[in-house]
């Protein structure tokens, strides 16, 4: 007879089982990490043309879960954890944009895909600028989700304060100011599970990765090197965004030749959250 204790053992390990995933090698996601370091973790899943996804700050590649498995109906396609997130490693920071931006790179690199069609939002956004500007070989086309290519001199002091608050609080020192600041109230209203698994993540997010991160964010500088950058790219804003509103989506539009901008209007910051259905066609519209 079953003891409890075999129960018990038997009810754990079926609570640590993984999401389920197709068998089939097109659809399965495969994890893995850079060689180069810091290394980077990495996850694969699709057949087809190259696509990499980059995550916003203090998230990680989960951010893309259902939107990847979209694409990856007829799309190979790679997300990553950016250094001091996730699974990747937590070098000594402060960190510069210009090296996230050369993570990315190696990573393509090493990936051996490239060159990719590049889709991030915020930092990842701010990252997929630099690399068309730093290593455009590797480019084919860019969406720029939910970000900028500078902020103005008055933002300093908010990005100071910032790090400062998870220097000395840790993530639950900013973690419900970032979700008001991702996710609009309405949103949070109607999904209140969803802005805590939001809250959550951040949370698990390294407090020293994050601030790292955070002087990287704020110093951002790509504006006056747009007009450089040659692939078609789509530029997207949540007309509800405090955090990079439309105005700085158009500014980026302007300055890369042929660029499309489109607003949601039921988007803050985290637009492929809050509005996903319309983010999926929107850029499967671009990408057709």
């Amino acid at each position: 007879m079953p003891r409890q204790d075999d129960f018990d053992r038997g009810q754990k390990n079926r609570r640590a089982l993984p999401p389920k995933q197709p068998l089939s090698a097109g659809m399965r996601v495969a994890t893995h990490h850079t060689f180069s370091e810091p290394q980077l973790r990495i996850a694969v899943q699709g057949q087809g043309a190259p696509i990499v996804l980059s995550h916003a700050l203090g998230l990680d590649l989960t951010m893309w879960d259902a939107f990847a498995a979209e694409l990856a109906r007829t799309r190979e396609v790679a997300r990553y954890d950016h250094r001091g997130h996730g699974g990747s490693a937590v070098p000594p920071g402060p960190y510069t944009m210009e090296q996230l931006v050369d993570d990315a790179a190696r990573m393509i690199r090493e990936w051996g895909r490239g060159p990719v069609v590049w889709i991030g939002l915020s930092m990842g956004g701010m990252v997929g600028q630099g690399l068309a500007i730093r290593h455009p070989e590797l480019v084919t086309g860019l969406v720029l989700a939910n970000t900028t290519a500078a902020y103005p001199e008055a933002a300093a002091a908010a990005w100071q304060q910032r790090i400062a608050a998870v220097e000395s609080g840790g993530m639950a020192a900013v973690a419900d100011m970032v979700v008001e600041r991702y996710l609009h109230a309405d949103h949070r209203a109607n999904n209140p599970a969803a802005a805590q698994a939001l809250k959550a993540q951040l949370l698990r997010c390294d407090p020293a990765g994050y601030a790292a991160s955070c002087h990287a964010v704020a110093a951002v500088d790509w504006l006056d090197q747009l007009p450089a950058v040659r692939v078609p790219t789509l530029v997207i804003a949540g007309a509800r965004d405090v955090g990079a509103p439309p105005a700085m989506a158009q500014a980026i539009a302007e300055r890369i030749p042929g660029a499309q901008l489109h607003v949601f209007d039921d988007a803050s910051h985290l637009s492929v959250a809050e509005v996903p259905e319309l983010f999926a066609r929107t850029v499967l519209e671009f990408l057709g």
